[in-house]
């Protein structure tokens, strides 16, 4: 099964709790219909290196937190290789920055 991650972050990767983003916001990062999966670092690893991410929908809060509970830190893929994502739609929401970032047809297995 593909997973979508939906995710809400400041600009150096640490995440924002969702239920403080508008209703506009939140729906944003539900999508129609989509199968949700927002999970630990070490969770979204297994996902990325196991071919299972086929969207990634991030709210981008003009923010910086800091800290080290971020996720700048890179998910380790099979044989080492960058996993390939492309900005499908931006959409402004208030401040807020939604971004959905889709896998080109060729990367697709």
């Amino acid at each position: 099964m593909k997973h979508v991650i939906a995710l809400a972050l400041t600009w150096d990767g640490a995440r924002w709790p969702v239920r403080s983003l508008s209703p506009k916001a939140r729906a944003f990062l539900i999508g129609k219909g989509s199968k949700i999966s927002a999970s630990t670092a070490q969770g979204l690893t297994k996902l990325f290196a196991n071919n299972q991410v086929r969207e990634i929908r991030i709210c981008w809060i003009p923010r910086l937190q800091g800290g080290s509970d971020v996720l700048a830190e890179s998910f380790p893929t099979p044989k080492g290789r960058r996993i390939s994502f492309q900005v499908a739609r931006t959409v402004l929401l208030g401040d807020v920055c939604g971004v959905i970032y889709r896998k080109p047809l060729s990367a697709v297995r």
